[in-house]
């Protein structure tokens, strides 16, 4: 096996959820310039995308190794299923529980926030444990 497929990589999962903070923070101010309530509802919007997906990354990435693989495949089934749980519950506490919600704003920084989350992938590559 060549030097760099047998190391152990890692998934720089800090720097990921800091960009994607900095990225929620971007569109509310953005949206703020249409109103208060707009950049309000962008950042939950930002929340209901990051806060499910955070929970899936610190489920999936808990164990490594080969003799953790059932582990693995459990807990990504298992995290999943919560992390689309917990989405739907999100939206639906948003529209039962916030009155007045800018429904525009909250939709266009989530669906932003999955695009982004796809080109991320290919942006922020895993690096070698050292």
């Amino acid at each position: 096996m060549s030097k760099n497929r047998s190391r152990i990589t890692h998934l720089p999962l800090a720097r990921w959820l800091a960009i994607e903070f900095s990225l929620i923070v971007i569109l509310s101010l953005l949206w703020t310039i249409e109103s208060r309530l707009a950049g309000y509802s962008a950042f939950v919007g930002g929340l209901i995308f990051v806060i499910p997906n955070a929970y899936f990354a610190h489920r999936m990435y808990r164990f490594e190794g080969a003799r953790n693989a059932h582990r693995m495949v459990g807990n990504m089934f298992r995290a999943e299923s919560i992390k689309i749980a917990l989405t739907a519950v999100f939206f639906a506490a948003v529209f039962i529980l916030m009155e007045p919600v800018h429904v525009p704003a909250l939709l266009f920084t989530f669906a932003v926030m999955v695009v982004m989350s796809a080109v991320l992938r290919f942006l922020i590559r895993p690096q070698p444990r050292r």
